[in-house]
């Protein structure tokens, strides 16, 4: 177990294979980071963490100009079991598409999928920048996996290629007049594996609606009366699936 009261709150995403005693070179990025942001200096502790080795303590052995040098000590967390949720939205302006990332990653989704509809705003996206949201996220809120954001794509397309065993629930604000069904949580079984699938500014299309709601995979859910926006959808109807069946549910 982690002892909160002496272990620092610095943590960084390494992608290197991470074992006590490891000497490694930090990216610049991460350098100037721990140098000129947060002013550590040599015998300082951190965090380091990725999905494969787990989360270790280091300490910072050497600063040489620009490039910080680590020792691991010793690991703290073995990897973590992944929460077996998925987002898929479609990309609106630049800000609301980091807040998603942002708060998807917080949220504990492992995998992204922004998708094209007939009404979507922006059609292209910088996933490098999307990545290095979710990596910052999850080095906040102590996650040590990174969700998988994947390129753009159709979701008529993504709809006919998909594996019926998982579930989507799409958020249908067609719906949202009508009494809230708690009874669609019943048709998924413990730990089912699922994706939420919000819609654009404007909504989804009548063809597209039609197209999604006749799968049976698919599962139409109420998310309230108000129409929300896109970001707000997202972090609506993940608390909801963490509550219901996710790592917030009550046993």
């Amino acid at each position: 177990m982690r002892n909160f009261s002496y272990q620092p709150k610095i943590r960084l995403f390494i992608p290197d294979k991470l074992i006590p005693d490891k000497r490694l070179i930090i990216s610049l990025k991460q350098s100037h980071y721990l140098i000129n942001v947060m002013r550590k200096k040599i015998d300082e502790n951190l965090l380091i963490f990725n999905a494969d080795c787990g989360e270790y303590l280091a300490k910072i052995e050497k600063i040489d100009k620009k490039k910080v040098s680590l020792n691991i000590l010793q690991k703290l967390r073995n990897p973590e079991i992944k929460n077996d949720i998925w987002v898929m939205f479609a990309p609106v302006k630049k800000t609301p598409n980091e807040y998603i990332i942002q708060k998807s990653t917080e949220l504990g989704v492992s995998k992204i999928f922004p998708i094209l509809t007939e009404r979507t705003i922006t059609q292209k996206l910088n996933l490098n920048r999307l990545n290095d949201i979710a990596i910052e996220s999850a080095e906040q809120c102590e996650r040590i996996t990174i969700p998988e954001i994947l390129p753009p794509q159709k979701i008529i397309k993504v709809i006919q290629d998909w594996n019926d065993k998982r579930k989507i629930l799409f958020c249908d604000e067609t719906i949202r007049h009508q009494v809230v069904d708690t009874s669609s949580n019943s048709k998924l079984s413990p730990n089912s594996s699922c994706a939420i699938l919000i819609g654009p500014e404007g909504g989804f299309s009548s063809d597209e609606i039609k197209y999604i709601k006749q799968k049976n995979f698919v599962i139409p859910i109420n998310l309230g009366p108000r129409i929300l926006r896109s970001d707000t959808a997202v972090i609506t109807a993940l608390t909801i699936w963490q509550i219901m069946n996710g790592d917030m549910k009550q046993e």
